[in-house]
C-alpha cells in the first residue's frame, strides 16, 4: 500500500508514470520505504489534512463549536503545529474543563511553543482525572520534552509509567533506556532495550514497519552496552 501511494504521488509530481516506478523500485531497493515506514504514514498525513481543513471550516461557521475546536486543535499538535493549535484548545479547555483529552493537548501545544511550566501543569492535571489516558501518550511526551532538553532524572518517572502501560512500544523502550543510562542505572537500561526488542518482535507487520527506525535505535544502543 505504501508503494502504490508513492507512485501515485511521483506520478503526480513528475508527469511521467514510467519514470514514476521506476524512482519507486529504486527508492525501495534502497530500503527508504522498509528501514523508515515513511511511506506508510502518507495514507495518515493525507487523512489528517483533509479533517483539518473540514474543520477549519466548522470552525469558521460556528466559532463556538467547541468539539470541533477540540479536535482541530488535536490534529494541529499532531501534525506539529502546536502554535496554530493553541487558540482552539483554549477555547475548547475554557467551554469544556473537564474533559482530559482537550486539557492533554492543550498541554502539548503549550509544551511545543516552549511554555515548559503550564504544559506540565495542564498534562499532569489531565493524567490525574484520566491516569491510562491515551495509553500513556501523556506520560511519552513529558519524558521526551524533558529528555531532550538534557534532564533525564524528570525524564525517567514519565516514561517508567509510559512502559507500565505500553510496555509493547519500541519508542518507548528507548527513550526509557536513554533516560536510565543518563542516570547511571546500566541495568535498567538493558531491561528496558529487551523490552522494546521483544515487542518489536510481537508486534504486526504495520507497527514493525513504524517503528523500524526505533528498533535500530534500540540495536545501535545495545550493542554499544555490549562492548
Amino acid at each position: 500500500m505504501g508503494r502504490l501511494w508513492l507512485f501515485g504521488l511521483l506520478a503526480l509530481v513528475t508527469g511521467n508514470p514510467l519514470l514514476a516506478l521506476v524512482l519507486v523500485l529504486l527508492l525501495s531497493g534502497l530500503g527508504y520505504g522498509y528501514l523508515f515506514g515513511r511511506l506508510f504514514r502518507i495514507p495518515r498525513a493525507v487523512d489528517r489534512w483533509i479533517a483539518i481543513r473540514q474543520l477549519e471550516r466548522a470552525v469558521r461557521v460556528n466559532p463556538h463549536d467547541a468539539v470541533a475546536r477540540a479536535d482541530l486543535g488535536r490534529f494541529l499538535v499532531e501534525a506539529g503545529r502546536p502554535s496554530r493549535a493553541l487558540a482552539h484548545l483554549e477555547a475548547a479547555h475554557a467551554r469544556g474543563p473537564e474533559v482530559p483529552q482537550t486539557t492533554y493537548y492543550l498541554g502539548a501545544a503549550r509544551l511545543g511553543v516552549g511554555d515548559t511550566a503550564a504544559g506540565r501543569a495542564l498534562i499532569e492535571e489531565a493524567l490525574a482525572s484520566d491516569p491510562k489516558l491515551g495509553y500513556g501518550a501523556p506520560h511519552l511526551i513529558l519524558g521526551s520534552h524533558y529528555l531532550d532538553r538534557g534532564m533525564p532524572a524528570e525524564a525517567l518517572p514519565h516514561l517508567e509509567r509510559f512502559a507500565a502501560l505500553h510496555d509493547s512500544s519500541v519508542e518507548g523502550g528507548y527513550k526509557l533506556a536513554r533516560a536510565a543510562l543518563a542516570t547511571g542505572d546500566v541495568g535498567r537500561a538493558r531491561a528496558a532495550l529487551d523490552g522494546a526488542i521483544r515487542g518489536y518482535r510481537a508486534a504486526p507487520a504495520f507497527k514493525r514497519r513504524e517503528e523500524r527506525l526505533w528498533r535500530l535505535r534500540v540495536g545501535w544502543v545495545r550493542w554499544r552496552l555490549m562492548r
